[in-house]
């Protein structure tokens, strides 16, 4: 039997956990995947602003959308994200999964909800991505 000696073991060792340290990421902003989705709710640069703007969507909602619509932006928490007339991402943060009151299909209110947006927001290249409580994806990049 053939002993691999101390120094060889050891470097092996280092060189494992050198790599394994490089593969774990400590920063926290979500990134877009290979395909663009954003599987995590991005991290709130203005939470005042995100806030904002779920009051002035579900308003609009209010105003002009149908009884599920309604029923669902009661959910949204915040918009995040950066869109104009003609492109952009937002990232809508909702207590989908979570909150005072449990929803009775999730997916359902989360379809409403970006549907309800792509109304609001009128444009050619937007995307909008929903996210539950726990900030996971629920739909993403849908075209607004």
């Amino acid at each position: 039997m053939k002993r691999t000696p101390h120094t060889t073991a050891v470097l092996a060792l280092s060189a494992v956990l050198i790599a394994g340290a490089s593969a774990c990421s400590t920063e926290s902003s979500a990134k877009p995947d290979k395909i663009g989705v954003v599987e995590k709710l991005p991290s709130d640069p203005d939470e005042a602003k995100s806030k904002e703007n779920a009051q002035e969507f579900r308003s609009w909602v209010n105003a002009h959308g149908t009884d599920q619509e309604k029923g669902a932006v009661g959910r949204v928490q915040r918009i995040i994200g950066e869109w104009s007339e003609k492109s952009g991402n937002a990232y809508i943060s909702t207590d989908i999964n979570g909150g005072k009151t449990q929803v009775e299909d999730p997916q359902a209110a989360a379809t409403a909800v970006v549907k309800a947006f792509a109304e609001w927001k009128d444009s050619d290249q937007g995307y909008a991505s929903v996210y539950d409580v726990f900030g996971n994806a629920m739909i993403t990049n849908y075209k607004f």
